[in-house]
C-alpha cells in the first residue's frame, strides 16, 4: 500500500513538475520606467500599461506588447516549440519566456491572475480535479461493488463458522475476502491517468480544460475548421499587381495610388496593400474627401486624381469590365480594382496563405480517422482554392459567423461526434456548440474561453495531438480498470474458499494499486506528433 501512495505521489509530482517549473521562471522583480528613471519594483505592484524593459537572457516579468527593440524569445516552456520566436515592435510577450539577445521595451498588457503563465496553470489545476464520465461510472460501480464484497464477506464468515464450526477460520477467510477486495486500485484508476495526460498535454503546448472533454476527444468523427487564423496565417497579404498597360511605372502607380487611398481604411485588405507599399519604398501621399461604400469600397482624391479601389463587382457597376479580375478569383484571391481619372488602372490580388504546417495536420486528422470540414465567409473561390491546397475534400463558403453554430449542429444531428477548431470571435458560438472545441492561443480571448481545448501553437497539427493524447489516456483508463478487477475477480472467490491467507491477500491488493498507477506513469512516454 506504502509503495502504491508513493508511486501515486510521484505520478502527481512528476505531471506538475514543469507548470511548476515555469512559474518559478517568473521573475520577482521588473525593471520599469518611472519619471524618465529605470527602476526596480516587484512584479506584484506592475499594472496594465506600466513600461518595462527586459535586457538579453532575462525572462519577461508579465505578458506585454513590445513597443520598441529586436529580439527573439524562447517560448517552449508555453508552446512546446523549441524554435526561438522573433520578437519586434507590435509583437506579444509573456511572462516567464526568455529574451534572446536583444534589449526590448514593452507595455504591460497582463498582469497577476491575467497573465497567460497563471491561466495555465488554472486551467491545469481545474483538468487535473475534474472527474471524466468513464471515472464517474466506476464511482456508479464501486456504490454496488463495496456493499456485494462485504456481504460476500459476511456470507463466508456465516458459511464456514456453521460448517466447519472454526471461528478463527471463518474469521481469517472473511478478512480475507474483505482485504482482496479493497477498491483502492478501482479510485486510482482514472485520475492517476487524467494527471499524467493533462500534464504531458500541457508540456507539448495542449491545454485540456476538463477530463470531459479529454475523453470525448478519442470519440470525435468530423473535424469543423474556420479558415482565416486556422488553417491560413490570418494576416492577407498582396500576391499579385497587374496594371492594365504592363511596365514598372504603371504597376508602382497602381500600388501607390491604392495605399494611399486606404490608408484610412482598417479593412485587413487595405493594410495588406498599405504594408505591400512600403515595402516597397513607395511614398503615399495623404488622400482628400474619402468616401467608404461599406462592403464594396472606397473613393477619393490621391495628388488630385480621383480614384476609386473596390471589389471587381463594385467597379464592373461603375462600367469598368474586369476579366483579370475573375482570373484572380478563380486562383484564391481577394480582388481589388483600381481606377483613376475614370481609367482602369489594374487589379490587386491578395490571399491569406495556407499555414506551411495545414496540409500535414490535414492528412494526419485523416489517417485518425476524421473528416475535416472547413468553413468560411469567404467566396466559393477563394474556398475551394484553399481547401484544395490543405486537402480538404469537404467545404462550405459564405457562411456568416452567425450560422456556423447552426452548421455545427446540423453535423452533430448525423450521430457523430464533432469538434471545431477557430481562433476568432465569430467562432465562440460554433466552439459552444460543438462536441469538443479547440481554440488557437493567438486568437481571440473569447474564443479560448468558450473552447475546451487551448493550443498554444498556431497549428492544426495540436489538435491531432490533442486526440492522439486523448486515445493514449483512455486506452490507459481501461487497462487500470482492468488491473483494478482482475484482482478482485480472481481473489474474491479464492478467498472465500480459504485458499488465499489475508498476508498473501493485502500483498496483491497492493500490487493492484501498483499496477495501476505504475501503467499510469507509463503515459509519460507519450510523444506530440505521432500517427
Amino acid at each position: 500500500m506504502l509503495l502504491g501512495k508513493i508511486l501515486e505521489a510521484r505520478a502527481k509530482a512528476k505531471t506538475s513538475a514543469a507548470i511548476e517549473a515555469l512559474a518559478k521562471l517568473q521573475p520577482q522583480t521588473a525593471r520599469i520606467e518611472r519619471a524618465g528613471e529605470l527602476i526596480d519594483v516587484p512584479v506584484a505592484t506592475l499594472i496594465p500599461g506600466d513600461v518595462f524593459v527586459v535586457r538579453a537572457g532575462e525572462a519577461m516579468p508579465v505578458d506585454g506588447e513590445v513597443i520598441d527593440g529586436a529580439s527573439s524569445a524562447n517560448e517552449s516552456m508555453l508552446t512546446g516549440e523549441s524554435l526561438p520566436v522573433t520578437k519586434a515592435a507590435g509583437d506579444r510577450v509573456f511572462a516567464a519566456t526568455i529574451n534572446g539577445d536583444g534589449l526590448l521595451r514593452c507595455r504591460a498588457t497582463g498582469v497577476g491572475s491575467h497573465t497567460l503563465l497563471a491561466g495555465i496553470i488554472h486551467l491545469v489545476e481545474e483538468a487535473q480535479g475534474s472527474k471524466a464520465p468513464v471515472q464517474r461510472l466506476a464511482d456508479k460501480v464501486a456504490a454496488i461493488f463495496v456493499p456485494v464484497v462485504v456481504a460476500i464477506a459476511l456470507l463466508t464468515f456465516v458459511a464456514w463458522w456453521a460448517l466447519a464450526g472454526d471461528f478463527t477460520q471463518a474469521l481469517v477467510n472473511a478478512v480475507a475476502v474483505l482485504v482482496i477486495a479493497c477498491p483502492c486500485a478501482l479510485g486510482l484508476a482514472t485520475p492517476t491517468a487524467i494527471m499524467v495526460g493533462t500534464g504531458q498535454g500541457a508540456k507539448a503546448g495542449v491545454l485540456i480544460r476538463n477530463a470531459v472533454a479529454l475523453e470525448l476527444a478519442e470519440k470525435l468523427k468530423v473535424l469543423v475548421v474556420d479558415k482565416t487564423g486556422t488553417l491560413t496565417e490570418g494576416q492577407p497579404v498582396v500576391t499579385d499587381v497587374i496594371p492594365e498597360k504592363v511596365g514598372a511605372d504603371d504597376t508602382a502607380t497602381l500600388l501607390q495610388l491604392a495605399a494611399s487611398l486606404e490608408q484610412g481604411s482598417t479593412h485587413p485588405l487595405a493594410a495588406a496593400i498599405v504594408a505591400r507599399a512600403r515595402a516597397d519604398g513607395l511614398a503615399l501621399a495623404t488622400p482628400q474627401n474619402v468616401v467608404t461604400t461599406a462592403g464594396r469600397g472606397l473613393q477619393g482624391e490621391v495628388d488630385g486624381r480621383r480614384v476609386l479601389a473596390g471589389s471587381a463587382g463594385w467597379i464592373k457597376e461603375q462600367g469598368w469590365s474586369a476579366p483579370e479580375a475573375e482570373t484572380l478569383a478563380h486562383a484564391g484571391r481577394s480582388v481589388v480594382a483600381v481606377v483613376a481619372d475614370e481609367k482602369l488602372l489594374g487589379f490587386i490580388g491578395i490571399a491569406d496563405p495556407l499555414r506551411a504546417s495545414s496540409r500535414a495536420a490535414v492528412a494526419r486528422l485523416n489517417r485518425l480517422g476524421i473528416d475535416v470540414v472547413m468553413l468560411t465567409g469567404d467566396n466559393a473561390g477563394t474556398a475551394q482554392a484553399v481547401a484544395h491546397e490543405a486537402g480538404i475534400e469537404y467545404f462550405e463558403a459564405e457562411v456568416l459567423p452567425g450560422d456556423k453554430a447552426a452548421a455545427v449542429n446540423k453535423l452533430k444531428a448525423g450521430g457523430r461526434l464533432v469538434g471545431m477548431a477557430g481562433d476568432g470571435i465569430n467562432d465562440a458560438p460554433a466552439l459552444a456548440a460543438a462536441d469538443v472545441s479547440f481554440a488557437m492561443a493567438a486568437g481571440s480571448d473569447v474564443a479560448m474561453q468558450a473552447a475546451d481545448v487551448t493550443l498554444m501553437r498556431d497549428d492544426l497539427n495540436g489538435v491531432a495531438d490533442a486526440i492522439s493524447l486523448s486515445r493514449a489516456t483512455l486506452s490507459k483508463i481501461r487497462q487500470n480498470l482492468f488491473f483494478a478487477f482482475i484482482y478482485n475477480v480472481l481473489g474474491i472467490p479464492l478467498a472465500a474458499l480459504g485458499m488465499l491467507n489475508p498476508v498473501i491477500a493485502g500483498a496483491a491488493m497492493a500490487m493492484s494499486s501498483v499496477s495501476v498507477v505504475s501503467n499510469s506513469l507509463l503515459l509519460r512516454n507519450w510523444k506530440p506528433g505521432g500517427k
